[in-house]
């Protein structure tokens, strides 16, 4: 009897629950995350070098390339940092309320950077 519940709370880490499906990766999961988040820096890396290579190909057009670089860059970023709290800090086993105390901040921070960018460098002139 001790044995069976011992098996029942045993977890395996080459199984995890997403989208209320069991998916079940060879290698176990974290090895898959690892080879995601080296993958997407490859893609950061190369994205970033090709886009100030663009940049400095196109002066009259790096305004528009800055912008989607930084948006690209920061996409990523995002992604990568969701998988480290999402399968590394264990946080797919936490309680619903702890990612209201991660989103809300990151809500009001995210606002606060849109309003500040909408802000004309020269101010506004009265």
């Amino acid at each position: 009897m001790a044995e069976a519940m011992q098996h029942e709370g045993e977890h395996h880490s080459n199984t995890v629950q997403l989208l209320r499906r069991e998916i079940t990766v060879e290698g176990g999961v974290y090895t898959v995350v690892f080879a995601g988040l080296a993958i997407l820096t490859v893609i950061e890396v190369l994205s970033a070098e090709f886009l100030n290579g663009a940049i400095h190909d196109a002066p009259d057009a790096a305004a528009a390339l800055q912008a989607i670089k930084a948006v690209l860059l920061l996409g990523i970023a995002i992604i990568k940092s969701s998988l480290v709290i999402w399968f590394y800090m264990h946080l797919k086993s936490e309680k619903p309320l702890i990612a209201v105390v991660i989103l809300l901040p990151l809500l009001i921070a995210g606002l606060s950077i849109m309003y500040l960018l909408a802000i004309p460098p020269s101010g506004y002139g009265l």
